[in-house]
């Protein structure tokens, strides 16, 4: 399954980074982000090819994200939304958006809860999302020093396991995963911290 997300955020700096944090962790399985600063490019976008969940601010400099995820969700029922603003407790979201959107992210909260949150719909969305259940305690600690940016030999030190034991943990990641090379770091390093 090719996963499409859309990000849409008016800070152009903010977007930047919400579109990078999520082709980290969407482009290694596989899957495309587009990014969009307004209502209207938004629209555009989505009428072009609707993607499969949406990250929007509430704000925005044409109008409001909940119009916008109105509209998404009733073109597209079961599809998922996740909401982003400075603001979160200023607001209520409708009835017509409860049962679709995922989680309503405080920018001021941090990257953690964005993670988590999107780690979250690509388990339920995707059905070749990397199950991380099949790895061991051991080879989850593994895989979170990879994400940090360890290689094997510095992994097998600080893990005081022999290098030949790094590199059987490393492949067994690989093989369950499904993923390897660039594409295993940069999915680590989107991990969330609870895993």
């Amino acid at each position: 399954m090719l996963l499409d997300v859309l990000v849409v955020e008016d800070d152009f700096i903010l977007l930047d980074f919400l579109y990078q944090e999520l082709s980290n962790q969407i482009n290694s399985l596989g899957g495309i982000v587009r990014k969009a600063s307004s209502l209207d490019d938004a629209r555009k976008l989505i009428s072009q090819k609707s993607p499969d969940w949406i990250l929007v601010d509430l704000l925005l400099p044409d109008g409001s994200g909940i119009e916008l995820a109105e509209e998404f969700i009733l073109n597209k029922p079961n599809s998922k939304v996740l909401i982003l603003t400075a603001q979160a407790d200023q607001y209520v979201l409708p009835a017509t958006l409860l049962k679709n959107v995922h989680a309503l992210i405080n920018k001021a909260d941090g990257l953690a809860p964005l993670r988590e949150a999107v780690w979250e719909i690509l388990k339920e969305v995707d059905s070749t999302f990397p199950e991380l259940n099949s790895l061991t305690p051991r080879q989850m600690e593994f895989l979170h020093l990879i994400g940090k940016g360890l290689d094997t030999a510095q992994i097998a030190k600080k893990l005081d396991v022999s290098f030949s034991t790094a590199q059987t943990h490393r492949r067994q990641i690989t093989r369950k995963l499904k993923i390897k090379g660039s594409a295993l770091v940069t999915f680590a390093k989107t991990l969330p911290k609870s895993l």
